[in-house]
């Protein structure tokens, strides 16, 4: 009997004790991954994945939501197709395990930002549309709880053009919204006026981003970066150039320290780098920064990727301006079939990766009557 009570106590201090380390290993990683030294978070998402499963059935629930943790932070490095599958992963074994809803709704919210990022706008409004539904309906949950799909959602509509949609969303926000859901909302609102060239209005948000950001988040994280670019953008486009280049450079160096020198975020923010160097004439600055973008995209999502496609078609544009026209040409024509074949009629790269094409016609065609002079440093394309 007592060889029985002995064993049943060892058995139960063991549990107790695996437990205790995987929650201990959970709740590091998590305060890392919010700080967002993601690269310190995940060895320790790993460790407590495999904690929880030698502990069995009992601790299914917990193990899933470290599942979909760590697919969180997959997601926000760049790393999309493990991210895809542990997310889609998390949410079924939630599911099975009787997980309340907020649980599963983290799950499709974290998947419809990462279809968003993909370009699969139609699958990310899905599942930011079923993510919100499951959280609303559940009770005693914070503000920022409930609106997180939402905000998801509203990023989707920013990418399909629908900006009424959109603020019809965020607006509402900001009277209960603050710290990081205050700052992601505020960015969105002034990525909107951007879109809609608005840009004293845009600079006004980004700068009210900016104050929430730094009030409740590390100044190295992404989300500052966010707000950064956008504040770069809206300085740029009223004319400050300093101040523009020197807020490009701020979200650049947070991306980068964060995420990496290959996330795709960096890829964008270097990319408006070069197009504002494109602008001021300073082409072998853009030149170097779009192929790197470019290198970035295609690494990411693959060679025949809209976005990687765009910035080679700007890379062009650069060749041409340095008076590199067959370079510029060869560039031009195979970004152009491939940018048709990726985008709808009327989309707005496509017609930008037009206008670049016809002004190299244009200019290839006036300089055109000097090619055979011995002072014609110009080349006609080929």
């Amino acid at each position: 009997m007592m060889k029985t009570v002995l064993g049943l106590l060892l058995v139960t201090v063991v549990t107790q004790g695996a437990d205790s380390t995987a929650r201990d290993l959970s709740s590091r990683a998590a305060d890392l991954f919010n700080h967002a030294r993601y690269a310190e978070a995940e060895p320790l998402f790993r460790e407590a994945l495999e904690a929880w499963g030698k502990l069995g059935p009992e601790a299914a629930l917990q193990r899933a939501i470290d599942l979909r943790n760590l697919g969180s932070l997959l997601r926000a490095t760049g790393r999309y197709a493990e991210a895809e599958h542990l997310l889609s992963d998390a949410a079924q074994q939630l599911e099975e395990a009787g997980a309340p809803g907020l649980e599963t709704g983290r799950a499709l919210y974290n998947l419809a930002a990462l279809y968003r990022t993909r370009g699969d706008l139609a699958k990310a409004e899905s599942f930011a549309l079923r993510a919100s539904a499951i959280v609303e309906k559940q009770p005693d949950i914070s503000v920022p709880e409930r609106l997180s799909p939402r905000l998801v959602l509203s990023s989707v509509y920013i990418e399909q053009g629908r900006f009424g949609e959109a603020e019809a969303i965020l607006h509402p926000m900001l009277d209960s919204a603050d710290g990081p859901l205050a700052a992601a909302a505020y960015n969105n609102l002034s990525t909107i006026a951007l879109a809609r060239g608005e840009f004293e209005q845009a600079e006004s948000y980004a700068r009210q981003a900016l104050y929430f950001a730094h009030l409740a988040l590390p100044k190295d994280h992404p989300a500052v970066a966010a707000a950064w670019s956008n504040l770069a953008q809206a300085s740029r486009f009223e004319g400050r150039y300093l101040e523009a280049e020197n807020a490009y450079r701020q979200a650049i160096g947070i991306w980068e320290n964060a995420l990496g020198p290959s996330h795709p975020d960096v890829a964008r923010g270097i990319t408006n780098l070069a197009a504002f160097f494109h602008e001021r004439g300073r082409e072998a600055g853009a030149e170097q920064l779009y192929a790197r973008a470019a290198a970035i995209l295609e690494q990411v999502f693959g060679k025949n990727d809209a976005r990687a496609l765009s910035a080679r078609n700007e890379l062009a544009d650069v060749l041409r301006a340095e008076r590199r026209y067959s370079e510029s040409a060869r560039l031009q024509r195979t970004t152009m079939a491939a940018l048709e074949k990726a985008l709808p009629p009327g989309d707005p790269r496509l017609a930008r990766a037009q206008a670049n094409y016809a002004r190299l016609l244009e200019e290839t065609a006036s300089a055109r009557p000097c090619r055979h002079s011995a002072s014609c440093e110009t080349q006609t394309p080929q």
